[in-house]
């Protein structure tokens, strides 16, 4: 695509500052690795996604993608040949039948120089995308191996912590990071886990009426809790859908499952 098209030089301060960069991206996980392998990135800069496998990080401090670097005042990969193809598209597409003037947020005067070309690069796109969202619908899949169907595995041992470490009033849900799970807290106090815990372990002494005093979850609770989202969790996103920031709030999950029943 780089051959073509032409306009405006971007890097320039005085033309623009990145203002492109300031939209999400989605990529998938083969294309995320390489970043990584070139030491563009770590594994936290990114997130679960629905459409692809992976949505390149926001930085809420510049309000912009992280591969946005302030001295080029471009994009950290431009150069590279692993530009996300999205990100070259625009703002001129593929083609400019009616000969319109191409505008970006900032800019005007994009023109398309070599229309085979532009062509050529719609169906690397189209064939992008179709493996982008089967390597994506392989990864929803991945998640049965990332919970793992037993307690010895090191990601659960690692999200088995986790969750001891955090008082049940303060536990919201899950996160499906790169390869494991982590936590996800709740804002300010929830009792969806007071329901869980009753069920799980009626004897604690925290039950029912001293729930929030609680300041960390126990064994048992936290190898019930682990099993609970091996059950459920694939279904759970087999009815639902994956979670666009791969976040699986408790309420949700122990809506659909009806947990009362369980």
């Amino acid at each position: 695509m780089k051959s073509a098209i032409k306009g405006p030089d971007c890097t320039n301060p005085n033309n623009c500052n990145g203002a492109c960069c300031s939209i999400k991206i989605d990529v998938p996980k083969v294309l995320a690795k390489e970043y990584i392998k070139r030491n563009y990135a770590t594994k936290d800069d990114f997130i679960r996604s629905n459409v692809f496998s992976f949505e390149l990080r926001f930085d809420i401090k510049t309000g912009k993608c992280f591969l946005f670097d302030k001295e080029l005042n471009g994009c950290k990969v431009h150069n590279s040949g692993i530009k996300p193809p999205q990100c070259w598209i625009y703002p001129t597409n593929f083609s400019n039948p009616k000969k319109e003037l191409i505008s970006c947020k900032k800019l005007s005067g994009w023109k398309i120089i070599n229309p085979l070309n532009a062509l050529e690069a719609e169906k690397l796109l189209e064939k992008y995308n179709f493996l982008c969202s089967v390597e994506a619908k392989k990864e929803i899949k991945e998640l049965k191996k990332r919970l793992g169907n037993n307690f010895l595995l090191e990601n659960n041992e690692i999200l088995k912590l986790s969750i001891m470490a955090t008082a049940p009033s303060k536990l919201g849900g899950i996160i499906d990071k790169w390869d494991s799970f982590d936590i996800l807290l709740a804002e300010g106090f929830s009792l969806q886990m007071k329901k869980f815990c009753l069920k799980h372990n009626k004897e604690c002494h925290y039950l029912p009426n001293n729930f929030i005093e609680c300041i960390s979850i126990c064994n048992i609770i936290a190898d019930q809790l682990i099993l609970y989202l091996q059950l459920n969790l694939p279904n759970f996103i087999k009815q639902e859908g994956a979670d666009v920031n791969g976040e699986y709030p408790l309420f949700k999950l122990f809506k659909i499952s009806k947990i009362v029943n369980t």
